[in-house]
């Protein structure tokens, strides 16, 4: 249990007299497009988002479409967005002033309420369970220490989505199939566990796309249960995929030899080693914007020379 969850964070807005609450409201059935309405809720001690939303709705009688279930930071159905971050409403603490926004790449259902199937099918088809081969040799059953603590991080997902929502890579959905970190972590939890028998490399590959993930972190960042997601679960499928299928992971495998040659990476050969010329050239405008934004640099990818000490660096990647 992490220790958060023991201590409210609910002080730090003790002093105020009311919390204004600026609510997206869109029902697909009856509305041409979202818009926000504003509500004034008084404020009392401890008060947390859902308490200012639960207060909209009962007391002033306003119908919102939201979720919400056991209010102690267990089930993960209030995660949204507040003031542009993914939050759990049930343990954040009211602000003076809120945004509130439904979680992001998934469907809108109504408000602040989404549909959570698209990343529930993805589990399904991640076969995200334990597949062995041979029956359990008794109850309890032994488990080796160092594996059980490698996987012990991802057993504290909430299933909340907010890392799915504040995944950049999904606002590409018809460029990437990129799964999202969440079901990666469920992936995880079964693929890096050495009772696992299922055949996992074309999960990882094909059907979660794992190597779509750029590392950003922002996954980590808005996680409630403080999972190291990139490190102890993208990552380290990553890292399974390119032992497996060295050709089959071209991330990977591109940044290795970008590595080997340069002894720094050059994003430029990157894009190149993992999208193609074709895919560069077949959106100019794009590229353009990644040149203008310092992102990427042609010039340095076709000319810079390997830093000095490379040698040394192969030694120490390569060995």
């Amino acid at each position: 249990m992490h220790s958060d969850v023991r201590q409210f964070r609910g002080d730090a807005a003790s002093e105020l007299a009311a919390v204004t609450l600026h609510i997206s409201r869109f029902d697909p059935e009856t509305d041409a497009a979202p818009y926000v309405e504003t509500y004034v809720v008084p404020h009392v001690p401890h008060m947390r988002i859902i308490d200012a939303l639960n207060y909209v709705q009962e007391t002033l009688a306003v119908d919102i479409g939201y979720r919400w279930y056991c209010g102690t930071k267990k089930c993960g159905t209030c995660a949204a967005r507040v003031n542009g971050r993914e939050v759990l409403m049930c343990w954040e603490a009211a602000e003076a002033e809120m945004h509130l926004e439904p979680l992001r790449h998934l469907p809108r259902i109504r408000d602040l309420a989404v549909d959570r199937s698209p990343a529930e099918a993805k589990l399904v088809s991640l076969q995200t369970w334990l597949q062995r081969s041979r029956p359990y040799a008794g109850f309890p059953e032994a488990i080796d220490a160092a594996n059980a603590a490698t996987l012990r991080a991802t057993m504290d997902c909430l299933s909340c989505l907010a890392c799915y929502s504040a995944c950049p890579v999904l606002d590409f959905p018809d460029d990437i199939a990129f799964a999202g970190p969440a079901p990666l972590v469920h992936l995880a939890r079964v693929a890096l566990d050495a009772r696992d028998e299922g055949p996992r490399l074309q999960a990882i590959l094909d059907e979660a796309q794992v190597h779509h993930c750029v590392s950003c972190y922002q996954c980590e960042a808005v996680c409630p249960a403080a999972i190291p997601i990139v490190s102890a679960a993208i990552e380290p499928l990553k890292q399974l995929a390119y032992e497996r299928a060295r050709e089959a992971s071209p991330h990977a495998r591109t940044f290795m030899d970008i590595v080997a040659r340069r002894g720094r990476i050059e994003p430029m050969l990157l894009v190149l080693g993992t999208r193609g010329w074709r895919a560069v050239l077949q959106r100019p405008g794009r590229t353009l914007k990644l040149m203008l934004r310092g992102k990427v640099n042609p010039l340095a990818a076709l000319l810079r020379r390997p830093v000095p000490g490379i040698k040394t660096i192969r030694r120490i990647f390569f060995r």
